[in-house]
């Protein structure tokens, strides 16, 4: 490493990462340091559940490539450091040398929290935190009967719901009455917990694991501290972290639980910056210090520390850790929550109780402080707006968790500013933003990079939308090619151009054109609004869209529109930057080509099959890639009328795919007088056909884009546009066949109905039938709790309705 670094980090997670390469970016000769214990790329945390799961395999979990330091100029020393000398900007490292600084970033991060019972070194113990630990749990999953999870965090409830879907038995310990009680009150907890035990996890609240016992050095059962023993093969704890600050408190830096900072993520030493899991946040006003331990916040403190050294950060408009957005799904239910949620002694307004759903906002003499949404997201981002700009909402206050009410509206009409969900630099003005709204001259502007406009839609480009993924969202959209001749119409119905099915996205919420050579946007009049570069747009305007421009279509959905060179060697390559996440890889295109495969295949159908199709209706599997990412030849299924098919993983199926993701009986395709339909059969990931998922038997259409789990099937009927034909006609039959079911709890006797509905397709209605997975032999049947002010059947856990949030006192 240099004699002297101009910026050295200290440590290589995603806070020391994302720092070191916003650095790298704004400050192009520095020179950059990293200083880290493990020598290993950063990892997306987030995805370790997915991992465990088997939809995401180890190569897909690194964050950066093994050379990524190297091809950045950014120097990297293998080492731990163990104490800072502030006044001399020096760093002392354990193998007795140093390192001289010019500033310094301290995120070194957080380790886990262990037990400390008898037993915890028994194999099969696992704290939950690193790639390493993830490897050997699914090493030992095949085998493993009952697993026990302790914690109360996000963590473990996800390490729950991930192996209940994967079909195994598992016990889940709560040291406390509620579940992550930093952040859900009792009634939030208790619908989370209450979606757990219906889904046969055995919850246990205020317990603990005493002792953990062993057999041959390996688990077999825990001890708890009701006195029960839980037989079991695998112990997942995942209690918590500590930040990692010995090194700092050793330096004489002002420390709690974690390293203090100021709003520029400046630490108690001049020079000396911190950001990720290592900080402790204060929350302003109440004192109350929080590690908050999450992806998307360290990845915000790391971007403003980097800012902050580089004296370029926006200090009129700061990131709020504390006030950070933060939306994922809690055991299948959609989450938001901002701000202070569950703290006594401010004002709550609790939103009409719906079934599965809770919404509430905390008050301060009229200034909202926090807000908490579950089953039902919308207006929480509104909500975000008015808490970090502090709106006094008294006066609407008997109107704000009402259906009807439009709060960003209401804060437009206030001239409240913009959204603002990460840092800002100096410089990235909303002069820019209010640019791209008039729709004035394409001309770069003043501080712009001239290369956005040597860019422009041309015979040489193709424009795209791509889909700027959220880490607390799983949504994935696929990356959609625009085109001159045709609209592209959004929204959430199906039969638009681009589905894109979450809560906030109205049935026709937008629309993009090609208008005077350039790309426009039109917002069709959503209910949510249409965003360009965080500025709402008027309803039925077209605004021009330029390379980069940032779309945020309701509250939380986000594209970056881009052009993307044909003719590399004729064109310069375009600095295209994804904010907030990489550009992911272009999926295989929806439309069919003459050989009825999409782009990519693998190779041809053979002359046979084609003929075939001409006069038969199929289903065309395109596998996941194979080993070494070989493409695997296409497979045809002929379809037959009167017919049904169970498509899954387990053998015996009439379409077996081998695939991890897909359950062992997943869907069935079956045949009516109006056509084949598909519908799922209890399966984990559902189906998603034209990147909608369905919920209902769904009639299929000639070249309808069908996914289960990681395997792509087209559905093919050459003949559905032509008309009724003596092969047409032998499909028509007096009695429609009743769908299978390969699940012996389902009555083999249902019948379907069919009833006509508005447009083109028949919509096909199966009696719905609760599916429980496997329990074991021993465990009794579900007794339930009927709530006696509304009526709604709740788990035995429960202590508040899920309905109505009233008590529900023991009888």
């Amino acid at each position: 490493m240099a004699d002297q670094i101009s910026f050295l980090v200290i440590g290589n997670g995603i806070a020391g990462i994302t720092a070191a390469e916003t650095l790298r970016q704004e400050a192009p000769q520095a020179t950059i340091g990293v200083i880290s214990e493990d020598a290993h790329p950063v990892y997306f945390r987030p995805a370790l559940k997915d991992y465990l799961a088997g939809r995401v395999v180890e190569e897909k979990l690194w964050a950066r490539p093994t050379n990524y330091y190297q091809s950045q100029r950014i120097h990297f020393l293998a080492e731990k450091v163990i104490r800072i000398q502030p006044e001399q900007h020096t760093v002392l490292l354990q193998s007795g040398g140093q390192v001289k600084y010019e500033k310094l970033l301290l995120a070194s991060g957080a380790r886990p929290a262990h037990l400390t019972c008898p037993g915890i070194d028994l194999a099969g113990v696992f704290t939950l935190r690193s790639v390493k630990d993830y490897q050997a749990i699914i090493e030992r999953l095949p085998s493993a009967r009952r697993v026990v999870v302790c914690g109360s965090g996000t963590l473990a409830l996800e390490t729950v719901e991930t192996l209940r879907h994967c079909e195994h038995q598992v016990s889940h310990l709560i040291r406390k009455c509620l579940l992550w009680s930093e952040v859900l009150d009792a009634t939030a907890s208790d619908l989370v917990l209450q979606e757990e035990s219906r889904d046969g996890v055995d919850v246990q609240l205020e317990t603990e694991i005493t002792e953990i016992i062993g057999s041959r050095g390996q688990v077999s059962a825990v001890k708890t501290s009701r006195g029960e023993r839980i037989a079991c093969d695998l112990v997942l704890v995942a209690i918590g972290v500590k930040p990692n600050i010995d090194y700092a408190q050793a330096s004489g830096l002002r420390c709690r639980r974690g390293l203090l900072v100021d709003e520029q993520m400046r630490t108690s030493a001049r020079d000396i910056y911190a950001a990720g899991d290592v900080v402790e946040t204060i929350i302003p006003g109440t004192q109350r210090a929080r590690v908050i331990g999450q992806w998307y916040p360290s990845i915000q403190q790391a971007r403003a520390a980097a800012y902050s050294m580089l004296n370029i950060l926006d200090t009129s408009r700061p990131f709020q850790a504390d006030t950070f957005y933060n939306a994922t799904f809690l055991y299948g239910l959609p989450f938001a929550s901002v701000g202070l949620t569950n703290d006594k002694g401010y004002r709550e307004l609790v939103a009409e109780p719906q079934p599965r759903s809770y919404r509430k906002v905390l008050l301060c003499d009229g200034v909202p402080v926090g807000m908490l949404a579950l089953g039902d997201r919308k207006h929480t981002l509104a909500f975000k707006r008015a808490i970090d700009y502090q709106v006094n909402l008294a006066s609407v206050a008997s109107s704000l968790m009402k259906e009807d009410f439009d709060l960003a509206a209401y804060l437009d009409r206030l001239k409240v500013p913009p959204l603002q969900l990460g840092v800002q630099r100096a410089g990235d003005t909303v002069m820019r933003q209010a640019v791209a709204i008039s729709g004035n001259s394409q001309e770069p502007q003043a501080g712009e990079d001239p290369m956005l406009h040597e860019l422009l839609p041309s015979q040489h480009t193709e424009a795209l939308l791509v889909h700027v993924a959220d880490p607390h969202v799983p949504l994935h959209i696929a990356e959609t090619a625009l085109s001159r001749e045709k609209s592209v119409t959004i929204g959430r119905q199906p039969g638009v151009n681009l589905v894109v099915n979450e809560g906030s996205i109205s049935r026709r919420h937008a629309q993009i054109g090609f208008q005077n050579e350039h790309y426009v946007i039109i917002d069709l009049k959503s209910l949510n609004g249409t965003f360009l570069n965080e500025q709402r747009l008027e309803p039925e305007r077209p605004y021009p869209l330029k390379v980069n421009d940032v779309l945020r279509l309701g509250n939380i959905v986000t594209f970056c529109f881009l052009l993307r060179a044909l003719d590399f060697d004729n064109l310069a390559p375009a600095r295209q930057k994804l904010p907030s996440a990489p550009a992911p890889a272009r999926p295989q295109q929806q439309e069919l080509d003459e050989n009825l495969l999409p782009a990519g295949a693998a190779q041809p159908l053979p002359p046979a099959i084609m003929n075939a199709l001409k006069m038969t209706p199929a289903l065309i599997i395109l596998p996941a890639n194979g080993k070494n990412g070989r493409k695997q030849s296409p497979r045809v299924h002929l379809l037959q009328p009167e017919k049904s098919i169970i498509i899954g993983r387990e053998a015996g199926n009439d379409l077996e795919i081998g695939d991890m993701m897909i359950s062992r009986h997943h869907a069935e395709v079956f045949s009516t007088t109006e056509g084949f339909y598909i519908r799922d059969i209890g399966s984990s990931n559902g189906i998603t056909i034209n990147q909608s998922q369905i919920d209902q038997p769904y009639r299929l259409s000639h070249g309808d884009h069908i996914v289960l789990g990681s395997t792509i099937i087209f559905f093919i009927d050459l003949q559905s546009g032509q008309e009724k034909t003596s092969k047409m006609q032998s499909m028509a039959v007096s009695k429609p066949p009743v769908p299978r079911n390969p699940n012996p709890n389902v009555s083999k006797g249902s019948s379907i109905a069919i009833q006509p509905t508005l447009g083109a397709q028949t919509q096909v209605k199966i009696p719905t039938v609760a599916t429980a997975r496997s329990k074991p032999a021993t465990k009794p049947p579900f007794s339930v709790v009927i709530c006696p002010n509304c009526g709604v059947v709740n788990m035995p856990i429960a202590r508040f309705c899920a309905g109505c949030s009233s008590a529900l006192h023991a009888s």
